[in-house]
């Protein structure tokens, strides 16, 4: 069986470094490995470090700093990975292999479509379940996730703070989701990678304790703004089910790289960890402000729920064009490169990443303002 390809990173990967404006990114714009060396003597540490294999399901400094985040848990509930993306993936593939009755994965949509492109090329089904843009919100619809759950769900996967479109899950619909997740025996997944990446300096909620079947991945990529570490985690409700996964990574990507593990430990250290945190919160509100000037220069053109969280935005586009059609004139005709709705099962919307220098976001947003007035 051929893979079905995964779109938006195929794009992104294809054309990212092509284009001359990219604002197909969801993270802020990234540090630099200077901005955490911030002494002589870290500096000299990190280029003394011995480049053997690190500890495979991540060092127990680094597992401690982790589980530093959340309540109740420790090292033992972590296991380390490469990037949210290898998170996912170990995820999915434990689910599918621990699972073999129970085929059917529920999935909240849009969303990074990485775990249901896994599910369906593991050979499983999916079922969506949809957010809704209703009353200026992006709201999850609880009923029809009710009537997709059955006994033959192995999981629901959600992704909050949502990618592409910003929203944060309050409370009540946490539970909802559990309860339902409960009365069938379904695992919840749910990818927090943008958790310390909200506008307002209050965390999104979190998945984590609320119910003794919860997967939760995240990384370093999004709100730490360091993607090239490639420094992900899985939170796992009991030391059990973390040792079983970790013998799923045994088979893939064996351990984090050394420099990243020590790297990341430092990053995810309180003396940095708030700074970091608060840089991108201030980044993301600083450009929303320049993002939504702009979408409401262009009035009935766009309709928009502005972003909780995340240096994203998702529009509905009322051009006369499909989105992909949109995409691809605004990438060759201007050498800026957004993405399609198409590419998170949304046709007729787009998602616009907001996180990069403000100057380099006006001239970018300027450029598609050029087109846009030609249509």
């Amino acid at each position: 069986m051929n893979l079905e390809i995964f779109q938006l990173e195929r794009m992104q990967s294809e054309y990212e470094h092509v284009v001359k404006y990219n604002l197909s990114e969801s993270g802020v714009e990234p540090l630099r490995i200077r901005d955490l060396l911030q002494s002589d003597e870290l500096h000299a540490k990190f280029l003394n470090l011995q480049l053997v294999y690190a500890q495979t399901n991540g060092t127990i400094p680094l597992r401690e700093a982790i589980a530093g985040a959340y309540a109740g848990i420790g090292a033992g509930h972590i296991l380390a990975t490469n990037g949210g993306a290898e998170a996912n993936f170990l995820v999915s593939w434990w689910l599918s292999h621990e699972n073999p009755d129970s085929r059917e994965l529920v999935f909240m949509v849009p969303n990074y479509m990485q775990i249901g492109g896994i599910w369906k090329n593991l050979g499983g089904q999916i079922r969506q379940f949809p957010l809704r843009m209703r009353e200026g919100e992006w709201v999850p619809d609880i009923e029809e996730l009710k009537s997709v759950v059955s006994k033959k769900t192995a999981a629901i996967a959600i992704c909050n703070p949502n990618n592409p479109t910003g929203a944060i899950l309050d409370e009540e619909d946490l539970k909802a989701i559990v309860d339902i997740a409960g009365d069938n025996n379904a695992w919840v997944v749910s990818d927090e990678i943008y958790r310390g990446a909200e506008i307002h300096d209050e965390r999104a909620p979190s998945m984590q304790g609320r119910y003794e079947k919860v997967l939760i991945t995240s990384s370093l990529s999004k709100a730490y703004g360091l993607p090239g570490l490639r420094l992900g985690w899985v939170l796992c409700p009991t030391e059990e089910v973390a040792h079983q996964l970790w013998t799923y990574s045994d088979y893939t990507s064996i351990c984090p790289s050394t420099p990243s593990d020590w790297l990341a430990t430092l990053a995810l250290d309180p003396k940095f960890k708030n700074d970091i945190e608060g840089r991108a919160r201030k980044i993301i509100r600083e450009n929303w402000e320049i993002v939504q000037e702009w979408l409401d220069s262009h009035g009935s053109l766009f309709e928009y729920v502005p972003p909780k969280a995340a240096a994203i935005c998702f529009i509905k586009q009322n051009t006369g064009l499909t989105s992909v059609e949109l995409m691809k004139r605004i990438m060759d005709e201007k050498s800026v490169l957004i993405m399609p709705g198409e590419y998170f099962d949304m046709p007729g919307h787009l998602r616009i990443g907001f996180g990069s220098e403000p100057e380099y976001l006006r001239q970018s947003l300027s450029l598609i303002s050029e087109l846009l007035n030609d249509l």
